[in-house]
């Protein structure tokens, strides 16, 4: 399967500006801090669990921590298998999470070791 696959074979979805508690990004000292450490941890954990036992086996989830416009907040999970990404996107555009809709796409996303924005690699 290469990188940019058909959409309906792709096994990342896009979650845009999901994670809405992004101060410590701004302020790093706050993620270091033991609240700030379990906001994001509760916040990980509900996620994953709830996203898991929905629509299937979740290989990696990943939140953007850089600051740029276009990603910040954006959660990145990958499925083991395209069909629940797909479902996923159909339902979760549908709900709700901490009082603001979910906005699901798929992503051509599929090596996140090599992923970086440009613009937060330059600062």
């Amino acid at each position: 399967m290469t990188p940019l696959c058909r959409a309906s074979e792709r096994r990342t979805v896009l979650l845009r500006n999901f994670y809405q508690s992004v101060e410590p990004f701004f302020t790093p000292q706050l993620l270091a801090t033991p609240d700030g450490t379990r906001e994001f941890e509760a916040f990980y954990w509900e996620v994953f669990t709830e996203i898991e036992k929905e629509y299937g086996k979740i290989e990696e989830l990943n939140v953007c921590e850089n600051i740029g416009e276009h990603l910040i907040g954006n959660v990145y999970i990958k499925f083991a298998e395209s069909f629940s990404a797909n479902k996923a996107v159909k339902d979760l555009n549908r709900r709700w999470f901490a009082r603001q809709p979910i906005y699901a796409e798929l992503s051509p996303v599929v090596d996140f070791r090599d992923a970086c924005c440009r613009q937060h690699e330059i600062g």
